[in-house]
């Protein structure tokens, strides 16, 4: 299994969805891993296997005074930045408007 820390820095309680690959190419996307993340909330989560332990995306939501926010980024080229955020950091950090701003780090 692979492994990420969620670090909520947002204001607002976020669900997390981390979309799994199949294989290391980024033309197949395999499960979907739900996470609810509190304010301030700190958890690792757990998605993919030894043979698939890379990240294709992420979809991120949050809701607050009678607003619904959504957004998304899957990765289409390996390599890419975003390819980069999501699978050479251990830890991924949300913050801004809903959550969508997203800054990966080794802790």
């Amino acid at each position: 299994m692979a492994y990420k820390k969620l670090f909520n820095q947002s204001g607002l309680t976020l669900t997390v969805l981390p979309v799994t690959r199949v294989g290391s190419e980024p033309n197949q996307s395999g499960q979907i891993v739900a996470t609810a993340l509190p304010v301030g909330g700190k958890q690792t989560i757990e998605y993919g296997s030894a043979q698939n332990p890379f990240l294709n995306g992420l979809v991120i939501s949050s809701s607050s005074d009678g607003a619904f926010s959504s957004g998304s980024q899957i990765v289409t080229t390996r390599g890419s930045n975003w390819d980069t955020v999501l699978n050479t950091h251990d830890t991924l950090t949300f913050s801004g408007a809903g959550g969508l701003n997203l800054v990966g780090s080794n802790i």
